[in-house]
């Protein structure tokens, strides 16, 4: 018996001594313990998991790449979305409707994110989606069910974007869009849907992932070649769309530029360039003065940059000083004279799409104006109600040309006030601090046209400004279009502004 524990003691001993040294040449390995999520145990460290990374308050957080929209990262590139979303990153809309068993008994319709449950006629619509027999609600005739709220009949509408017409029985849409009721960012457009919304990109942006989240970030049309300017032009990148200007030696809006004749003449023409050696033999003639040109458009181009009608060459409707003496002295009433003793008419326009006129955001105001679009491609500037508080302002200063400043002239605009109390919109002159024009409402607050005469007696304004109040209502917008300034009073103004 002694002899028997003595072999099993030696045989112990030895086993120990081999596992012993087996594990000392075995490598380090990842082990997971059970205690915290992502952590891993690698030999005698405590460390994060791969995929796994710590966070400021010492946590081992899973790490997603490509983010996680509508969900959270529970693990390495594993999202786990809210409930109505699903798709490898959260951002695709789940179809409550399509699934089974459905979780509406008669009517189901689905919203981004979720799901409204809705009854046939004669049915009120219960909590867990099923349909009640109500025979109120029959005699109600509703056309999506109804609810019996201290013994009164209301017909419901299955989407915060529906509300009841005229009838009280059936719904109709409302257009977020329109009405101003929507969040979407200045780079998103809104798009209306029956009983909803939702916001696209804006024309000249592209949905990124940018920063864990997804954005809509400009599109450098300059760079990825997709711009329209001619191959004799510069593009140049701007937020949301470009510009194009045509190169030194040609002549155009940038989309379209044509070669400058007689770009290197005799002197006295067209500052053209000679020679010393021409310069010594040169005999100076009389030089006939040009006919004057009669443009096709409401302004020119200088150079390589669009700036609307020059002072010096390309008057429109210019009238030559050789007329009647008669015809001369009844033009001299509503017209201004320019340096050379022709007297001229003018039409500049302003629009802010391709406009010839220098618009400046007053960095002394409370906000500034956004651009808003039309449509994919025209866009205006706008106040919305829902930036800012209450009294805060906008203003937005139209710089004068020279041009501008040698007479009254008529400026007409596009305007419209859309909400109830969402503000005001005033015109003021640059030299003044009184408005000569106020509007607080827009007919059926759709866009209006207005005309005023602007003149003064001493110094000319150097700008005209564009000042947008806001109300208390949230919601709405103040909208600003079509820009034009043209020599003279208005046609159908008779007090101009002084």
């Amino acid at each position: 018996m002694q002899l028997l524990t003595l072999h099993l003691a030696a045989l112990y001993f030895i086993v120990h001594i081999s596992s012993a040294s087996g594990g000392a040449h075995r490598p380090s390995r990842q082990v997971l313990t059970g205690n915290q999520p992502g952590v891993c145990r690698y030999g005698r460290r405590l460390e994060c998991c791969y995929g796994w990374k710590k966070n400021s308050k010492g946590q081992c957080e899973a790490q997603c790449d490509h983010g996680c929209k509508h969900g959270e990262c529970v693990g390495p590139n594993k999202c786990k979305c809210f409930p109505g979303h699903s798709g490898k990153t959260c951002n695709q809309d789940l179809n409550e409707c399509g699934l089974k068993p459905r979780p509406c008994e008669h009517r189901c319709m689905n919203t981004y994110g979720s799901y409204k449950c809705y009854c046939l006629n004669g049915y009120t619509v219960m909590p867990d989606g099923s349909c009640a027999n109500s025979r109120t609600c029959s005699a109600a005739h509703c056309q999506y069910g109804c609810e019996e709220v201290q013994e009164e009949i209301r017909c419901l509408c299955p989407s915060a974007g529906l509300q009841l017409g005229q009838d009280r029985r059936t719904c109709i849409d409302i257009d977020e869009c329109v009405t101003g009721n929507n969040l979407c960012p200045y780079n998103r457009q809104c798009v209306n849907t029956f009983g909803s919304y939702f916001c696209k990109c804006r024309s000249g942006y592209d949905l990124k992932y940018v920063e864990g989240k997804y954005d809509c970030v400009d599109l450098d049309e300059c760079a990825s070649s997709t711009h329209k300017c001619s191959h004799h032009a510069v593009c140049a990148n701007t937020r949301g769309s470009y510009k194009c200007s045509c190169k030194s030696g040609f002549r155009g809006n940038g989309f379209e530029c044509s070669v400058i004749q007689d770009s290197q003449v005799k002197p006295g023409i067209l500052g053209g360039t000679l020679d010393n050696d021409d310069i010594k033999n040169i005999i100076t003639e009389p030089v006939a003065t040009p006919a004057p040109n009669i443009h096709q458009q409401p302004f020119d181009y200088d150079g390589e940059v669009y700036i609307g009608p020059g002072t010096d060459q390309g008057q429109v409707d210019e009238i030559p000083e050789e007329e009647e003496e008669e015809e001369e002295k009844e033009e001299e009433e509503n017209n201004q004279l320019n340096s050379r003793g022709d007297v001229f008419k003018f039409i500049i326009d302003c629009n802010f799409d391709q406009g010839a006129c220098e618009w400046v955001q007053d960095k002394a105001d409370d906000m500034d104006w956004s651009v808003a679009y039309h449509n994919s491609a025209e866009y205006y500037m706008a106040m919305s109600g829902l930036l800012g508080e209450s009294e805060d302002t906008a203003k937005l200063k139209l710089l004068l040309s020279d041009k501008a400043q040698q007479g009254s002239f008529c400026l007409t605009f596009d305007y419209r006030v859309v909400g109830r109390n969402v503000g005001t919109l005033r015109v003021l002159l640059g030299n003044s601090a009184y408005p000569v024009w106020e509007q607080s409402q827009s007919r059926d607050q759709g866009w209006q046209t207005e005309l005023l005469t602007v003149a003064w007696k001493e110094e000319a304004p150097q700008s005209v400004v564009f000042e947008a109040q806001r109300g208390k209502e949230v919601g709405g917008e103040i909208g600003l279009d079509n820009v034009v300034l043209t020599s003279g009073p208005c046609q159908d103004d008779v007090s101009p502004f002084v």
